[in-house]
């Protein structure tokens, strides 16, 4: 047995040495599948590469330990370079003008900078073309063909001005309506699109983004401003002591322009119900004030209910009063802060 175990053996071996290229095979399994041969990466992955010439596309690359995370990096780094490259052709800074008077909110003016990050979702004519695997990382290449994308750019800014054209034309036989505002809303957002979508044609082709045109926003805002003026709120809010959120509201509601009234024959109404109760924690050491608030803005005319939102919250402290004004700057907070976003969202026709 003994002698056949030893023939087996010199004659396997004498086998391999005859063919080293299946031990070489045995030894590399023996290593792992995942090791790889060097494979040269492409040429993006380094910099600059021939088959995408700069005087034809722009490019940006990204790399992550995920496929889906190094598209992100790509076209985040896309968006990046874009912004760069805008801040330095389009200008330094815009002056931006807030169209308000004693009776809406007090005059204020502001630099906006022009290199702002673009958002991923509004890169125009931006697509992953290629990716590579090193066995580590992946890579992504985000490429822009400069030709495609100013066609694509100028259709975009065509087709906004045509729907700002609509939305200034529409409902003008109920000028001072809230319809009508939140249609100048709308066309405001529109038109704000457009003078981002024409930084960025600076970019690919300046001489075609100076030849195209879009209504300001500012022009815009003002017209939307102008009829906000005109548009009477009456404010009720049942169980407000002392008229606080009243005046919350009514502040919210003029930061957009809309004028405050107590006469309840308008046709438009804010109706709001607030409670607030102030407790003893459990352990009796911290007093505790719960507010919460309800309100719907409501249209007469239409019997209709146009807007509604609320909310709720809780203030504590060691002394009753400062638990009560805690309560009331948490109140003020959220008024002017989350319901007059809902209110913009609304205005702006997303809600």
């Amino acid at each position: 047995m003994r002698k056949v175990s030893l023939f087996v053996f010199f004659a396997i071996a004498f086998f391999l040495a005859l063919n080293p290229s299946l031990a070489h095979s045995a030894k590399k399994d023996k290593k792992g599948k995942n090791e790889q041969n060097s494979v040269r990466p492409p040429d993006w992955v380094f910099g600059k590469s021939a088959a995408y010439p700069e005087s034809r596309f722009m490019t940006a690359t990204g790399s992550a330990q995920f496929e889906k995370s190094a598209d992100s990096d790509a076209l985040t780094n896309f968006a990046s370079v874009f912004g760069q490259v805008v801040s330095s052709t389009a200008g330094a800074n815009r002056k931006m003008r807030q169209d308000t008077d004693d009776s809406v909110s007090k005059e204020s003016e502001f630099a906006q900078s022009v290199q702002v990050r673009v958002d991923e979702s509004e890169l125009i004519g931006v697509e992953i073309k290629e990716r590579f695997f090193d066995g580590k990382k992946y890579y992504s290449l985000a490429v822009m063909d400069k030709a495609e994308a100013a066609k694509l750019y100028k259709a975009a800014v065509d087709a906004n001005n045509r729907d700002i054209a609509r939305l200034e034309a529409y409902s003008k036989d109920d000028q001072f309506s809230m319809e009508r505002c939140s249609n100048l809303f709308i066309a405001q957002g529109k038109a704000e699109q457009n003078k981002r979508y024409i930084d960025r044609m600076f970019v690919i082709d300046s001489d075609e983004a100076k030849a195209m045109k879009t209504k300001s926003p500012q022009e815009l805002r003002a017209q939307r401003i102008e009829v906000a003026r005109q548009i009477p709120i009456y404010v009720h809010v049942s169980g407000d002591t002392g008229s606080f959120v009243e005046k919350e509201l009514s502040e919210m509601l003029t930061s957009f322009g809309f004028r405050f009234s107590k006469d309840s024959a308008e046709r438009y109404r804010l109706e709001a119900v607030f409670s607030m109760e102030q407790k003893l924690s459990k352990d009796k050491e911290s007093h505790q004030t719960f507010f919460s608030l309800s309100c719907a803005l409501r249209d007469s005319a239409l019997s209709a209910s146009l807007w509604s939102d609320s909310y709720k919250g809780r203030a504590s402290s060691f002394s009753q009063d400062d638990s009560l004004d805690r309560a009331k700057t948490a109140i003020e907070k959220k008024t002017q802060g989350d319901l007059a976003a809902s209110f913009e969202n609304f205005l702006r026709g997303s809600r």
